[in-house]
């Protein structure tokens, strides 16, 4: 799970209700932001904010502390309602797994849900386990990778996009050949001539520049 909220998370979290209820004086002075982050810190930052921005779109008013914690309350009861929700989709998907169809069904879950499996081989090894076995073993794990990458993807989306990172583009065969094949020319020197050294090079550049002026 994430971290408990710091202050400086708080604050952003109440500027976005200031904004959002600036008639109703929200959070006015110190006294009362420190009395709402001793009442609230010990809630994770993400499932605070989320709470916060399904409040500010279903709520005509300023909301009070008791409302920040029944809606932070309830997304984690609709993380936990998620969770299990692919661990039902996963385990229908299961009795499938070796049908001739089986990679069809595969291909068909959700990415998280593949995510949290591992792969296809796995998928089909866990069809051949028994559901006692599945549960007792496989559920907890799945559980526990499903909270880590909802936590993440959480986390990306509270970032803005504009600073979000962008992976790199891949060069394709042909880019890397031309691009190391200009390194290789830019890294050559120009062949000089049979006998010549660099400086008669030089010397031959000064009496072209000196007839040139004049």
């Amino acid at each position: 799970m994430n971290n408990k909220i710091s202050v400086q998370d708080f604050r952003t979290i109440v500027r976005a209700l200031s904004a959002a209820y600036p008639r109703d004086n929200f959070i006015p002075d110190e006294y009362s932001f420190n009395l709402w982050y001793t009442r609230l810190q010990d809630i994770p930052y993400l499932t605070l904010k989320r709470a916060a921005d399904n409040y500010i779109m279903t709520n005509r008013y300023a909301p009070t502390i008791a409302d920040m914690r029944t809606y932070a309350q309830d997304m984690d009861v609709a993380f936990d309602m998620l969770a299990a929700q692919a661990w039902d989709q996963l385990l229908r998907a299961l009795r499938m797994s070796y049908a001739p169809e089986s990679e069809q069904v595969w291909n068909d879950l959700p990415e998280i849900t593949k995510q949290c499996v591992g792969g296809y081989a796995t998928f089909r090894a866990w069809g051949n386990t028994d559901t006692a076995s599945l549960e007792s073993v496989q559920r907890p794990m799945f559980i526990k990778r499903f909270e880590v990458y909802q936590s993440r993807e959480r986390k990306e989306l509270s970032v803005p996009e504009g600073l979000r990172k962008k992976p790199l583009p891949s060069l394709s065969g042909s880019e890397h050949t031309a691009i190391e094949y200009k390194a290789e020319e830019q890294a050559k020197e120009p062949a000089k001539p049979s006998g010549r050294s660099r400086a008669d090079d030089l010397a031959e550049l000064r009496k072209r520049l000196m007839r040139g002026t004049e």
